[in-house]
């Protein structure tokens, strides 16, 4: 009787251990989950407040900022006239390779619409393209936006200046 009063209070103390680790086992997960979810809602507030200050910061993707690129020199032209969009998703898709560009375009189109100095992307976005195109490349990137730049009719000065800048910040001969 006694073996058996002992058996029960070992398996009842067994019991009773196993229950307190699985409360301090689901503490500790709950714990993980709240700092996981605190973590979490510092970055995203801390990249919303990246993105608020300027939409530019954002990228980093020398695509998206080639885009934002084209769409900033089109606006140079005149502000009533439509933007070249067929040029810009010909090019996108064609020089760029991109199978489905509309996302890309649309992010595009939205950060260029933040900016007021297709030059003060070229000093931005230089060492992003620098470090990610070849020489090929980038020569191919000054052509794209001069293709797009010319789809509503020859360049503009302002334009042309943009360009030049921009051969020079990517370390392009200019012999134009």
């Amino acid at each position: 009787m006694q073996f058996l009063a002992i058996l029960i209070a070992i398996i009842g103390g067994g019991a009773f251990w196993w229950w307190r680790m699985k409360m301090v086992g689901e503490a500790a997960s709950e714990i993980h989950d709240a700092a996981g979810r605190a973590i979490g809602k510092y970055k995203r507030y801390k990249f919303r407040r990246k993105v608020e200050d300027s939409p530019h910061e954002a990228v980093d993707d020398p695509v998206a900022a080639a885009v934002v690129m084209m769409y900033a020199i089109a606006a140079q032209r005149n502000a009533k006239l439509p933007l070249p969009e067929e040029a810009i998703r010909r090019e996108v898709s064609g020089q760029m390779g991109i199978a489905k560009p509309d996302e890309v375009l649309v992010f595009g189109k939205w950060v260029a619409s933040h900016s007021n100095d297709p030059n003060n992307l070229v000093l931005r976005y230089a060492k992003l393209w620098n470090g990610a195109l070849t020489v090929q490349e980038r020569e191919d990137f000054v052509a794209s936006l001069e293709r797009v730049a010319t789809a509503q009719g020859p360049l503009l000065d302002s334009q042309r200046v943009t360009l030049i800048k921009l051969r020079e910040r990517l370390g392009l001969v200019n012999d134009r």
